[in-house]
């Protein structure tokens, strides 16, 4: 079985998420973030389910019942969430 990690930019975006999120509503933030810690838990089974980034060795999987997205990669016996980024921000120009 594969393991998860999370890059050290990918927590930081939990952190900016949830500050973001608890301007709007102070139950936000757990509930985005329980839905952003779940999500990869498929992707340590199938980690080639996501999408690919162009030529990258990276893929996109979108969070349910959320706008995020995440960035990962599958390097050996190890999934690494990247990125946690909005779906409609800007975010293929990250990783142009």
């Amino acid at each position: 079985m594969k393991r998860l990690i999370w890059a050290g930019p990918a927590r930081r975006d939990l952190f900016r998420i949830a500050a973001d999120a608890g301007e709007l509503d102070r139950d936000l933030p757990l509930i985005l973030l329980e839905r952003v810690e779940k999500a990869p838990l498929k992707l340590l089974d199938y980690p080639g389910m996501g999408t690919p980034l162009g030529s990258t060795r990276l893929r996109k999987w979108p969070v349910r019942k959320t706008p995020f997205i995440l960035i990962y990669a599958e390097r050996g016996d190890t999934v690494e969430i990247r990125r946690v980024l909005h779906a409609a921000s800007d975010w293929l120009a990250l990783f142009s």
